[in-house]
């Protein structure tokens, strides 16, 4: 493929494609093309963490319609808190600085 082609495949994304190859060109359309992808990505984001929100305010008038009260809901609450708390120190200590890696398989090791 040439580098004209190049440029001519580049121009849908842009518009129309210089005469003779253009770095700049290139530039502007993979510049463009980057926009996008990170309004895109942005988007689905906003809307991933609205939707999430949204539930979660949707629980208490729901469990207030249901006759849900609060000494009812403690255990509920508790165990979630507990299980969030070791989904975290799961993560940090999978995902996490290595001396925290390290650290754990040390102590797996010794038992």
């Amino acid at each position: 493929m040439s580098e004209r082609d190049a440029d001519l495949l580049m121009a849908d994304l842009l518009g129309e494609a210089p005469e003779t190859p253009d770095p700049g060109f290139r530039y502007d359309v993979l510049f463009r093309a980057s926009i996008r992808a990170r309004r895109r990505a942005a988007m689905s984001k906003a809307l991933n963490q609205i939707a999430l929100f949204s539930a979660i305010g949707l629980i208490f008038p729901v469990g207030g319609a249901l006759g849900l009260t609060w000494e009812m809901a403690q255990p509920l609450v508790m165990a979630t808190g507990l299980l969030a708390l070791g989904l975290a120190a799961a993560s940090v200590t999978i995902l996490g600085p290595r001396a925290v890696l390290a650290r754990s398989r040390a102590i797996l090791t010794r038992s």
